[in-house]
C-alpha cells in the first residue's frame, strides 16, 4: 500500500483498498451494526444521557447488563483498558505489587504516576511464560513481600498465550495476596466454547479491551470486580481523576450495541470461529502456536527471513496482521469473516516455505531488569536525550518501548546494560531519555 500524504487520506485509502484488517478493532470493518453508529450518537452529558463518572440512568442500567453476563461488578471506560489500569492500581494504591514484567506500558507509567516499585517476574516482552517457573517465581516473592500484596498478571498477551489463571489464583489465595489481570486482549473469553475469563478462573479484578476481540468502536473497555471486592462509588471517583470528563458516547453507543450481540450470538459465533480456525490450522505447514481462538500466531524461527516474509507476503495479498516481530507474526481472527475471507487467509498461507537451512530466527533475548532506582523518581528527575550507542551504564528516565506490543525493552529508574543497547538499536531506536547527573 503506498503512503497517503496526510492521516484523512491514509485513512480514507484503508478503508476503501479492500485489506482484511485481521488486527484490532474487533469489529474489523465487517460489523454492520457498528458500521451503523452515526453522529447522532455524538452526544454529551444532556438530560436524560446519564453520566459516566456519576451512573444511576442508562448508563448504570448498561453497567448491570454487563455485570450480570460476566457474573462480576462491571463499570464501563470509554478510555480503554489504559483507563481501567489506571483505575486498578488507584484502588490498590499504597499495597506492595508483584508484576510481570512483560506487562503493558500502562501499567508503567501508572506505576510512576502513584509511585509504585513493583517487584518483577516471569519473562521479559512476548516470551511465552512458563508455568512451573512463573508460579515459583511469583510464590517467592510474595515470601519477600511480607505482607498481603497485589499480583498483576498480562493474560493473555498480544500474541495470545495464555498463564494458568486457575493456578495463580490459588497461589493468591495462600498469601490472601488480590489477582488482578491484564485481560486487554481476552473480552471473548466468556464466551468461548470453555469459559477462561480471568474473573470465572478466580481473578479479583480485571481489564476486558472490548475493541480489541469484540465488535465495538476503539477506546472501548470494561472493568471487572469480583463482586463486594471495592466499593463502586471510589472506582468511579478514581476513574473520574484520569478520565476525560467528556467521555464518548459513540463508544459507549458501541459497547450498549456489542453487550445485544453478547447475549444473542456470541457463544455461538466463538464456537463456530474456534471450529473455522482449528480446519484452516490443520492443512497448513508452518508452526501456529498454541492460542484461543481469536488469535492466528505463527512461530517462523524456521522461515527465511522470519516473521517479515510472512507479512510481506500477507500484504502482498492485502492481508493486514494485527504484529509482526522477528519471529512472531500474529493475527486476530473475528466472527465476522466470511467464507470468502477464511479462504483467502488459507490461500495465502499454503505459500509459505519453510527453510530449515537458511531460516532458524531467534526471539530476542531479554536479561534481567537492573533496577537502580524507583519509576517515579526517575520519571520525575531531570533527564537528558542522548544516542542510544552512548547510553550504556545510564539509567532510563522513561520508558523505551515500541509499539505494538507496548512493552518496555527498558523501564524508567533501569539499568541500560550492552546487551539493552543492542536490542533497542535492532528496533531501529536512535535515542533515550537518561537520569542527569546520576
Amino acid at each position: 500500500m503506498k503512503k497517503a500524504n496526510n492521516f484523512s487520506a491514509f485513512i480514507k485509502k484503508y478503508s476503501s483498498d479492500d485489506f482484511l484488517r485481521l488486527h484490532t478493532p474487533g469489529h474489523q470493518g465487517r460489523c454492520q451494526f457498528i458500521n451503523n453508529i452515526s453522529p447522532l450518537d455524538d452526544i454529551t452529558e444532556i438530560s436524560g444521557s446519564d453520566s459516566l463518572y456519576h451512573s444511576s440512568g442508562i448508563i448504570k442500567d448498561l453497567e448491570d447488563q454487563i455485570s450480570r453476563l460476566y457474573k462480576s461488578q462491571s463499570l464501563i471506560s470509554a478510555g480503554g483498558s489504559t483507563l481501567c489500569i489506571q483505575t486498578m492500581l488507584g484502588l490498590f494504591r499504597g499495597k506492595k505489587f508483584v508484576a510481570m514484567r512483560s506487562s503493558h506500558i500502562s501499567f508503567y507509567n501508572t506505576c510512576a504516576l502513584l509511585g509504585i516499585s513493583p517487584i518483577w517476574i516471569g519473562p521479559s516482552f512476548l516470551d511465552f511464560p512458563r508455568e512451573d517457573q512463573l508460579a515459583k517465581e511469583l510464590e517467592n516473592a510474595l515470601v519477600s513481600t511480607g505482607e498481603p500484596s497485589v499480583v498483576y498478571i498480562t493474560s493473555p498477551n498480544y500474541c495470545g498465550a495464555s498463564v494458568n489463571i486457575s493456578k495463580i489464583s490459588q497461589i493468591c489465595k495462600k498469601y490472601n495476596a488480590i489477582l488482578m489481570v491484564d485481560n486487554a486482549h481476552g473480552a471473548h473469553l466468556k464466551f468461548t466454547p470453555q469459559d477462561i475469563h480471568p474473573i470465572s478462573l478466580g481473578a479479583d479484578i480485571c481489564c476486558d479491551s472490548f475493541h480489541k476481540t469484540l465488535p465495538t468502536l476503539t477506546g472501548a473497555a470494561v472493568l471487572h470486580f469480583k463482586p463486594g471486592l471495592v466499593d463502586r462509588h471510589e472506582a468511579k471517583h478514581i476513574m473520574s481523576m484520569f478520565g476525560s470528563t467528556s467521555p464518548s458516547y459513540m463508544i459507549m453507543s458501541s459497547i450498549a450495541l456489542c453487550v445485544d450481540w453478547l447475549k444473542s450470538e456470541a457463544k455461538l459465533k466463538f464456537q463456530k470461529l474456534q471450529q473455522k480456525k482449528d480446519s484452516v490450522v490443520k492443512n497448513l505447514h508452518i508452526n501456529v502456536l498454541k492460542t484461543d481462538c481469536s488469535k492466528l500466531t505463527i512461530d517462523a524461527q524456521n522461515i527465511k527471513n522470519g516473521a517479515e516474509q510472512v507479512a510481506k507476503l500477507l500484504r502482498s495479498d492485502k492481508i493486514e496482521p494485527e504484529y509482526v516481530g522477528l519471529r512472531y507474526l500474529t493475527m486476530i481472527l473475528s466472527p465476522f469473516l466470511s467464507e470468502a475471507d477464511w479462504n483467502r487467509i488459507e490461500s495465502c498461507l499454503k505459500k509459505i516455505q519453510i527453510n530449515l537451512n537458511n531460516g532458524h530466527i531467534e526471539a530476542a533475548h531479554f536479561p534481567p531488569p537492573k533496577v537502580k532506582i524507583s519509576p517515579k523518581q526517575a520519571f520525575w528527575s531531570k533527564s537528558e536525550r542522548i544516542e542510544i550507542k552512548k547510553s550504556a551504564g545510564r539509567i532510563a528516565s522513561k520508558c523505551q518501548w515500541i509499539c505494538p506490543p507496548g512493552v518496555p525493552i527498558v523501564a524508567a529508574g533501569e539499568l541500560i546494560t550492552p546487551e539493552i543497547v543492542e536490542l533497542l538499536a535492532k528496533n531501529k531506536i536512535k535515542y533515550i531519555d537518561v537520569v542527569k547527573n546520576i
